[in-house]
């Protein structure tokens, strides 16, 4: 039974009972001197019934950006090496769709990071969604390292600032991403800082560019 079937049987059983409380209160009570009828309550107004709630939509927001963005980007850059000291190259590239029915962003990442005996495989999975109500991005990723980042982004004028909270094998920690794709020739220039102290002090863990 529905929510409206069950407003209105609810309305109909007051109504039911009302009535017969009413037939007992005439028969238990004379009427007054004079044969004037006794006065009858107004019965109460029945409540409309509950509209339906709307289904949420996807926001526009994700094709929109995906479009701006691309399906796919090269990208080329520097990351941090594994000695958190080493500065090492960076290439890789990135696909992009919409996915689960228009609401999420969808990015896969696969790239190396240095070369010879420390050369290594990075993967990544991220997915960002709009919330209007926040009026940010909600972002949440995973990499092949066992790292997962939570986070929101703003997204305004060719302009991407993010923050997120990491976790992975190197323990809990906090992100920051950057990004500039004003300049179309140039194409998104992005890097990134990472703390493992709450924020007291920030390492720059990547710089590349993806076109």
């Amino acid at each position: 039974m529905n929510k409206i079937s069950i407003a209105l049987f609810s309305i109909v059983a007051m109504a039911g009972v009302a009535s017969a409380q009413q037939a007992k209160g005439s028969a238990a009570t004379p009427a007054p001197a004079g044969g004037a009828a006794a006065k009858q309550a107004t019965p109460a107004t029945p409540a409309a019934p509950a509209a339906a709630m709307e289904m949420p939509k996807a926001p526009t927001e994700v094709k929109d950006m995906v479009k701006m963005a691309g399906a796919r980007n090269a990208c080329k850059g520097t990351g941090l090496g594994m000695d958190m000291k080493t500065e090492v190259k960076f290439t890789g590239t990135i696909t992009r769709k919409a996915d689960l029915d228009n609401w999420w962003v969808h990015e896969s990442m696969t790239g190396t990071m240095g070369e010879g005996k420390t050369k290594g495989t990075m993967k990544m999975e991220a997915y960002m969604t709009f919330d209007a109500k926040l009026g940010k991005w909600r972002m949440v990723s995973v990499m092949n390292d066992g790292t997962q980042m939570v986070g929101t982004a703003d997204f305004k004028d060719g302009k991407l600032e993010a923050v997120s909270d990491t976790t992975g094998p190197m323990g809990a920690g906090m992100f920051k991403d950057h990004g500039d794709a004003t300049d179309k020739k140039v194409g998104m220039h992005m890097w990134g800082e990472m703390s493992m102290d709450k924020g007291k002090t920030w390492t720059k863990v990547y710089d590349m560019t993806c076109k």
